[in-house]
Order: C-alpha cells, then structure tokens, then sequence
C-alpha cells in the first residue's frame, strides 16, 4: 500500500503526518496537540478513547479494515443488516472509480478481501477468517498507527453490541462520505469542461469547417486516384489477355503445322498406295493398316513415348548423389554450350546433353557391330548374329531386284515395287522382334552405357542403379528398333537431325521455349533429334531444344 490520498487526485495532496510518541498525537490541518499532563484513565471511558485512536487514519481502504475488525467482535451479528452493509461498501467503493474516471488503485481487491470475510463467516471457514485478520492487521500496521492497534483491538471487545453496530454504521457514514466527494468532484470537473467548451465553440466551428472543406478536397483527390489505378488495373489485365491470346495463338499455329505434316504424311501413304495398285484395283504391295505399329501415326507415337522415357531415365535434379563437374564442361564443350556448372539451368542442359548423348552412343555402338558381324557362312553363324545376317541379306536383295528392275524394260507392276516391298517387310520384322533383352549384343551394351552415364553423374543408392540397369535395356531395345529398323518401313525413309548449339532457331523443324521472335534465338542444346523426310520437309517429329539468346540480345 502506498501512503497517498484514496483518491489519487493530481492537485490534492494528503496532509503528511510527522513521527510521534504516544504521549503526542498531531491533528492534521488544526495541529492539535495532547499536552503532556492529559489524564490517562481510559478505562474509565474506553469509547470516547476509541474515537480518539481512530483519529489517525483516514484512508478509506482503511476505514474499510475498522468496518471488518468492528464486525469482527460481534460474535452474532444481524446477517441480513451485515449483508446490506457489504453491499454498500462495495457500491461506495466501486463509485471511486466511476465518478473519476478513472481506476483507483487496489479497489477489486478490498472488494475481494470483504467478500472473503463474510464468506469465512457464513460458511463457516475459521482459517480464512484468521487469514483475512492478519490482511487487516497487516494494513493497520503503519508507523502512524502501529502503537495504537492493538490497544484498539482490546477497546472493541469490551464493546457493548448497540456500541459495535453504533460503531460499524459510523465508518459506513465515512466511506459513504468519500464516495459523495467523488461525485460532487466528477459534477465539478463536467461543469468546468462545459464552461472550456463554450469559450472553444467557435474555433472548433471554424476547424470543423476547414476540416470539412479538406476532407471534400481530399476525397475528390482520392476519388481521381482510385479511378486512375482503376484504369491502370484494366489495362493490365487487357495487357495480360492480350499476352495470354498470343501465347495460345502460337501453340495453335505449332499444332495447324504438326497437323499439316500428319496430314502430308497421310496423303503421301495414299498416293503410294494407289501407285502400287494394278488396272484392276489389285493390291500388289502391302501396306500398313491403321493399327500396325509401322503405320506411320503409330511411329509418331511410339517417336514420343522414346522421348518421355528418355527424359525420365536421365532426370538429375532427385536421385542423383554426385555431379562430376569436370566431365560436364567437357560434355558442354563438345555440344557448343555456353552453359557452365554454375549456372542456375545446368541441371535442365545437363539432362538434354545426355540424352542426346544416349542416342548417339547406342546408334554408333550398333553401326559398329553391323559393320563387324561375322556373317560369311550362314550354315555355321550363330543365333547371336541373326539380325545383323539378315540386314546384310535384306540390303543385297534390294540392290538385285533394283537392279534387276533397271535392267529388264519389260516389267509388272510388282516387279517395280517388290526393292520396297522387300525393304518394308523385313525391316519391319527387325523392328517388331530384333534384338530381344538377352542378347549379349544387348547386354554388353548395357554395361558399357552405364558406365558412360557414370562419367557424369553417380545416383544415391543401389536400388536407383538397379532400377537403371533395368529401364536402359528397354530404352536401348527402342532406340535400336525406331532408329535403325523402323524407319525403314517407311516410304520414304525420314531421317533424324541433331542440331548443334549456336545454330539458327527454326520453328518448323524445332520445338523449345522462346519469348518474341525466334529469329532472337540459337540452339543450347538439341536434347531428341528432328525425324523428318528430305523430299518433301515432312515432319515426323519436331527436335527438342533449348534456346539462347544470340549475342548482342
């Protein structure tokens, strides 16, 4: 507890009260002083010396203590009277606060402190009752009112009950009193701002309309900006249509363009079969049904699903534990990438070099073995070269029957398409069943492609390698078979083209991601090659490439 006045009032100082004997007792604001030969018979008269122990305090929290320590020693007090007496304690000290305005300090509780008594009476409890007494005690023991205490304690026991109950309402009358002061004081300080009012109304009518004449301005000015970000936001958003249209415009051009070469494919195979057909609408060479795989639709599609399946087996942003940095620039190097292994898209490059170097160590290792294979005497040749026997084979009979189509003036029709016929059949046997996954040209294949992968980038774990060892069998089956059977099934055979980085972009044989014009571009990196028909720039597939600007973009 603080020594300051109940109510805290900032211009209202406590009268201080000076250290004093017993003997000596200051009264505040008269200075009255208790000469030394004052008769001491208290006994005589015990109530009047109550009032004049008392006369040291003067705080109400502390009026609040003698309320409880007086109730305290009426052993049967009337509840019902006790009860409306808490209940206007309470109000005159919660009223502090409301006629103030503001919170005087400790207020919640002394409120608690006399909630907790009554209970510990009514209840009963006697060891919160001895609790509560020791607060009290513990808040009257100031140094102004230390010595008189206890002997006020020994005076309210020899109380009469008229005099305990006389006693109690006395300190309700001055709890009550302070509580009035509080409003007559809130009533004064409204009085006083309604006077300071009245002296401002009309600087206030005068900022309120100057006020009122910004706000319009201010609105006005609002009004405008809103309407000009309005319109910033639309045309951002027209701009944003209008990007999204040409965006979209571009695709359906690429696809018109893919569809146009489907289409040239498809009436290039119409032709051809109605060249191979006799006065009498005989058919004398086979041609592919629609649900063949040699059918050209069906290459395409089969073109595109090697592509996924190449972009996937060499993925090296997950799984991947080591990147051999050296090996990559030197890969870089010899494809013309400006790419370095700091770059943020290296991975991305990365995954299209080796792809293409995929393809092209399987395509070379294969044109090896066919120039290599031992196939002089078929009687004693090993099952193990049959598709390499059978190639040779099939090329010499089509340079005879040309030949012998070049030579003999006098010929049918299936003498002129029978180079073709043969072409088409046996390799489209080769790209339906050659080179089976147990082929130990197949095998050794393997090993050595992985070991070529691994040059580049080592994967993080057994299974990943496993799991490698087993798709690149699959991968390796169908590039063999695309690349060097299927295509000739074709009439006429389409060749592939990997471009080099540095190289012009060309939309119609390209396929990649480029802002503006494409004239703006160059090759990085050609990931799957272009497969198209020289004769007449039909396109099987277009070359998946990432571009560059060229320099000086």
């Amino acid at each position: 507890m603080n020594d300051h006045s109940p109510y805290q009032f900032s211009n209202i100082q406590p009268i201080q009260q000076p250290n004093h004997s017993p003997n000596q007792v200051i009264q505040y604001r008269q200075g009255y002083s208790e000469p030394n030969n004052f008769p001491h018979n208290h006994d005589q008269d015990f109530t009047w010396r109550i009032f004049q122990l008392i006369r040291h305090l003067y705080k109400w929290e502390e009026f609040v203590c003698l309320y409880i320590m007086t109730l305290d020693c009426d052993s049967e007090p009337n509840l019902i009277e006790v009860k409306h007496e808490i209940g206007s304690i309470k109000n005159f000290i919660k009223k502090f606060s409301t006629c103030l305005d503001t919170e005087i300090t400790d207020t919640l509780y002394w409120i608690n402190i006399i909630d907790r008594y009554w209970n510990s009476r009514t209840q009963p409890d006697e060891i919160e009752r001895v609790t509560v007494r020791e607060i009290i005690n513990g808040r009257l023991n100031q140094h102004y009112f230390r010595e008189y205490n206890n002997e006020l304690i020994i005076y309210l026991k020899k109380m009469t009950k008229f005099q305990i109950e006389t006693l109690r309402n006395f300190f309700l009358t001055r709890l009550s009193g302070y509580s009035h002061f509080a409003s007559y004081l809130s009533k004064f300080r409204q009085q006083n701002d309604t006077t300071k009012s009245d002296d401002k109304m009309e600087d206030i009518e005068e900022i309120v309309y100057e006020g009122t004449m910004a706000k319009q301005e201010a609105e006005t000015k609002l009004e405008n900006h809103n309407y000009l970000n309005d319109l910033n936001e639309r045309i951002n958003n027209l701009q944003k249509d209008k990007d999204e249209l040409t965006s979209k415009l571009k695709v359906a051009q690429i696809q018109l363009e893919d569809s146009e070469n489907k289409i040239g494919i498809l009436k290039t195979e119409i032709n051809l079969l109605k060249k191979q057909t006799n006065f009498n609408g005989d058919v004398t060479d086979d041609e592919w049904r629609d649900d063949d795989e040699n059918n050209s639709t069906q290459l395409v599609k089969d073109i595109e699903k090697l592509n996924r399946a190449l972009n996937k087996i060499t993925e090296v942003k997950r799984n991947v534990s080591e990147i051999k940095e050296e090996a990559v620039t030197e890969l870089f190097s010899s494809l013309g990438c400006n790419t370095t292994v700091k770059d943020k898209q290296m991975k991305l490059v990365l995954v299209a070099a080796l792809q293409q170097k995929l393809i092209k160590f399987i395509l070379d290792y294969a044109k090896y073995y066919f120039e290599h294979a031992n196939i002089s005497q078929v009687q004693s040749m090993s099952v193990d070269n049959l598709e390499a026997a059978i190639l040779f084979k099939t090329e010499d009979l089509i340079q005879l029957t040309t030949c012998f189509e070049n030579t003999h003036s006098v010929t049918g029709e299936n003498s002129r398409t029978l180079p073709t016929t043969l072409r088409k059949q046996c390799y489209a046997a080769l790209g339906n069943r050659g080179f089976p996954a147990n082929h130990p040209f197949i095998d050794q294949l393997a090993k050595d492609l992985i070991s070529e992968m691994n040059k580049y980038r080592i994967l993080d774990s057994d299974e990943k390698n496993k799991k490698f060892e087993k798709e690149i069998v699959k991968i390796i089956i169908q590039v063999l078979r695309i690349f060097r059977f299927r295509f000739k099934t074709q009439e006429p055979i389409p060749v592939k083209q990997f471009y080099k980085g540095g190289e012009d972009i060309d939309p119609f044989f390209m396929e990649g991601m480029w802002e503006g014009h494409h004239e703006d571009y160059e090759v990085e990196i050609c990931s799957f090659p272009a497969i198209f028909v020289n004769s007449d720039s039909r396109v099987y597939t277009r070359a998946q490439v990432i571009a560059r600007p060229k320099n000086g973009m």
